[in-house]
């Protein structure tokens, strides 16, 4: 009988009963992962029999207070009398709750805990029955991988939720990605419900990506389960998502520097042999591991056209998309069976027919050179119709400007006339500076016109050096009235030590002053919005200076940046389309050239590039002391 005894109670303590216990359903990818990892690494370990049971929590999607007093019920009732060698908490939700009903439901049962994140352990003191794998995370790592997939990334939307360990990761994001603030733009729409999170990702602004990390509740308290919330994000999304958990791979995710569960599962496994072998988990120190990996979505990658090369090396890309080949390989090979027999017949055919394509391709042919000749002759008609435009326009010009210059100088002389009428009365010295200012722009507005005449008549231009910035804050003076009348910021950046050019000022001064009002107006139509004028000077080469005046107006489409500088072309509605070409007129006259260039967010911006002219003396002598 004693006999018997012990071999029933050797063959009761035979097979050991292992606990696992998850937050989610122990099939969702990520934890799917680790069910089989802790099942085969335990089996293996030990080489003997383990009967396995298995619990899903659920707590994501019930919150109502009293459901953990509920399952403390349900698992007492069903474990009753079912003695347990080991329980392995999985995730940190797991853990928490088992450390909240330790002594009412599983007492003194050994607890190996996995994927934990450090911060959920502050400040808890753990039974002696405890011990684990905790997680390390490093969020920094897969925003440098975007970064470097996507050099112009300007906005990073970080996705979150509002439930306990939602904060919690996103407190440990945000002190990881800090150093990143100076080159992007970080914004955390955690607060959003799903629904209005769902719009916001849809309609993110171009050069954006987004870096999903746990969304177990949105903003209005609704419960999700953060792998079916990504899934949901990834449908509607208009950028690349970045993760940093492989689980999360295969949802629509690009990826990332990924902490593999896997890993996690392993080592714990590996704990939990040695609890079940004897030794007792306040002897097994809690491990911190870092299992962190470059994984990314082949078919992601495809879908964003993100370039494989740009991947850091030793990525691993799964879910790839199979090639032609592979997939209709067979398909292949009996086509080109049934070519090769065919191949007889063909050739006949094509000898056959060989005659009819020659006398086609000559009938083509002589198509071809027809209509060729009736589009030369269409082009030089269109030009022929220009010149005469252009020429009717000089000569317009030149009579306009006739008719102008003796009314202006009629102006200069009664103005100074004026003033010298009121120079034996000093009682009115404003009235003599605005004179004085009547007679300085009536001469400015003589010499332009006088320029122009000179242009239209393909005079030379006169050739003096030209210092540009304060040509460029003259006109700036000018404007500045009707730009605080626009309401428009104007900043002016520049080059203290900018060469001179040579030639026109008063030309010049025209091509600033045509680039600004056309800035001015591209702004007004605009309506509302961002209303800035940026002007900039810098030396391009030793040989060449460059203005470029830059606003945040309407802008125009890539294929008109070369038409906004032909006669009578303008993006306004009330614009006669001159500005712009007479400025390249001029430009073209002082041997430079000008060019537009679309903004990335709002507006146009105008390149002036003209030759620098011979060093100054303040030049040759150097910076002043």
């Amino acid at each position: 009988m004693l006999a018997l005894a012990a071999a029933l109670c050797s063959g009761a303590h035979a097979r050991r009963n292992v606990l696992l216990i998850y937050d989610e359903d122990n099939d969702l990818p990520g934890l799917a992962v680790i069910n089989r990892s802790l099942r085969e690494v335990l089996r293996s370990e030990l080489k003997e029999e383990i009967e396995f049971y298995s619990e899903s929590l659920n707590l994501s999607q019930f919150k109502n207070p009293g459901h953990p007093a509920l399952l403390r019920e349900h698992l007492q009732r069903k474990y009753e009398g079912r003695r347990l060698d080991l329980i392995i908490a999985v995730l940190e939700p797991s853990l928490e709750f088992l450390l909240r009903q330790d002594a009412d439901l599983f007492p003194g049962v050994p607890i190996v805990f996995c994927g934990v994140d450090p911060g959920g352990l502050d400040r808890r003191i753990l039974s002696k029955n405890v011990t684990g794998v905790l997680l390390e995370r490093d969020f920094a790592p897969t925003l440098e991988i975007a970064l470097r997939l996507q050099p112009e990334i300007r906005n990073v939307f970080v996705v979150g939720g509002t439930s306990k360990f939602d904060r919690h990761l996103q407190a440990v994001a945000r002190r990881d990605l800090r150093p990143f603030e100076d080159r992007v733009r970080i914004t955390w729409p955690t607060a959003q419900p799903m629904d209005e999170l769902l719009s916001t990702l849809s309609q993110l602004p171009p050069n954006s990506v987004i870096y999903y990390l746990t969304l177990f509740a949105d903003g209005r308290g609704d419960a999700f389960v953060t792998h079916e919330a990504l899934s949901r994000i990834a449908r509607v999304a208009n950028a690349p998502i970045y993760v940093a958990l492989d689980q999360y791979l295969g949802l629509g995710a690009v990826g990332g520097n990924v902490y593999s569960v896997a890993i996690h599962g392993q080592q714990a496994a590996e704990i939990g042999a040695r609890v079940l072998r004897g030794e007792a988990p306040a002897a097994i120190p809690i491990v911190a591991l870092s299992a962190q990996s470059n994984q990314f979505d082949g078919r992601a990658l495809q879908r964003w056209g993100l370039d494989e090369a740009r991947l850091p090396p030793g990525s691993a890309v799964g879910f790839r998309m199979p090639s032609l080949w592979d997939t209709y390989r067979w398909h292949v090979a009996g086509g080109i069976a049934l070519f090769l027999l065919q191949t007889g017949l063909v050739v006949g055919l094509l000898a056959n027919r060989a005659q009819r394509l020659r006398a086609e391709r000559a009938r083509q042919e002589s198509e071809r050179r027809r209509l060729h000749a009736e589009e030369q002759s269409r082009k030089q008609r269109d030009e022929l119709a220009h010149a005469l435009r252009v020429t009717t326009l000089g000569e317009l010009a030149v009579s306009i400007a006739h008719e102008l210059n003796q009314p202006l100088t009629a102006i200069a002389a009664n103005a100074q006339a004026a003033r010298m009428l009121l120079s034996a009365d000093p009682a009115s010295p404003e009235l003599g500076e605005a004179l004085d200012d009547v007679a300085k722009e009536a001469y400015r507005a003589g010499e332009t016109v006088h320029r122009l005449r000179a242009l239209f008549r393909k005079q030379p231009a006169g050739s003096a050096p030209v210092d540009l910035n304060p040509l460029i804050e003259d006109v700036l003076r000018l404007l500045a009235p009707d730009m605080r009348s626009r309401a428009i910021q104007v900043r002016f950046v520049r080059d203290e030590r900018l060469p001179a050019v040579l030639g026109d000022g008063v030309q010049l001064r025209q091509v600033v002053l045509n680039l600004l009002v056309n800035a001015q107006e591209a702004i007004a139509v605009a309506g509302e919005g961002r209303r800035e004028i940026r002007v900039l000077t810098r030396q391009s080469d030793p040989g060449h200076v460059v203005i470029e005046i830059g606003d945040s107006g309407i802008g125009v489409e890539a294929s008109e940046l070369e038409r906004i500088f032909v006669h009578f072309v303008s993006s306004k509605p009330d614009g006669l389309g001159m500005g712009l070409a007479i400025s390249r007129s001029i430009v073209e006259a002082h041997n430079g050239r000008i060019w537009a260039t679309r903004n990335e967010v709002l507006g146009l911006t105008l390149h002036v590039e003209l030759p620098a002219g011979p060093t100054t003396s303040r030049e040759r002598a150097g910076p002043s002391l």
